[in-house]
């Protein structure tokens, strides 16, 4: 019976193990803004976009590591981006060592560019004209 308990309990631990929303994220920084034509700018190095983005927008974000449940949640002020697609970043090597992820913004008027995952903050600097 003891054996049964403790053979019970281990599986329970493993699954919940397997299915825990565990992340391994490094960084996680916006590297472009869009607008619904394709036109846009890299914002990595800069405070203040050049261009107004009102509208709809597109918002290219990079993460450094793994998350494996959840994604990432991106805002420009109070527009919540939706998610489009993502494409793997690999080193030299060939190991992937992060995600490039595509949202897409509805009613954007002004406002700071937000990443947040698993209420972590991991970027609130870039400001959206």
């Amino acid at each position: 019976m003891k054996k049964l308990i403790l053979y019970i309990f281990i599986n329970l631990l493993t699954i919940s193990s397997i299915y825990a929303s565990n992340t391994n994220i490094k960084q996680a920084r916006v590297i472009g803004v869009f607008d619904k034509d394709g036109n846009g700018e890299n914002v990595q190095h800069i405070r203040k976009t050049k261009a107004d983005y009102n509208g709809i927008c597109f918002t290219k974000i990079v993460v450094i590591g793994d998350f494996y449940h959840t994604k990432p949640i991106v805002y420009i002020g109070k527009s919540k981006g939706i998610f489009q697609k993502q494409e793997p970043v690999y080193n030299k090597y060939k190991i992937k060592i992060g995600t490039i992820l595509i949202y897409k913004h509805f009613n954007v008027s002004k406002g700071y560019v937000k990443i947040t995952l698993d209420n972590k903050l991991f970027d609130y600097r870039v400001f959206v004209k």
